[in-house]
């Protein structure tokens, strides 16, 4: 299952202040794209397990870069989404 988080604010070191928007629950994740340029406002489609600290895929920083490929399918760990502007955009997550 996929949480729509919007960006509430974005600070320094790319802190992402990320609010759940069925739950209004907050979450605090660093957080790096590359390609593309979230904003405030913005929403993000992550996966659950991604903000869950008693899984084992929970980090407090991800790195995402923009995917070229048409996925609609964002069950699969390594993709995220971003809607900008009413745009839906596919995101790969990044290792290393």
């Amino acid at each position: 299952m996929d949480l729509s988080l919007k960006i509430m604010q974005i600070n320094k070191f790319n802190e992402y202040i990320l609010q759940d928007v069925k739950t209004k629950k907050t979450h605090r994740l660093i957080l790096e794209f590359y390609g593309i340029s979230p904003k405030v406002g913005d929403m993000i489609l992550l996966n659950e397990k991604l903000l869950d600290p008693k899984s084992d895929l929970y980090v407090q920083s991800y790195a995402f870069e923009e995917l070229d490929g048409k996925e609609n399918n964002l069950d699969e760990m390594d993709l995220a989404g971003l809607i900008t502007n009413n745009k839906k955009h596919i995101l790969k997550r990044m290792y290393g």
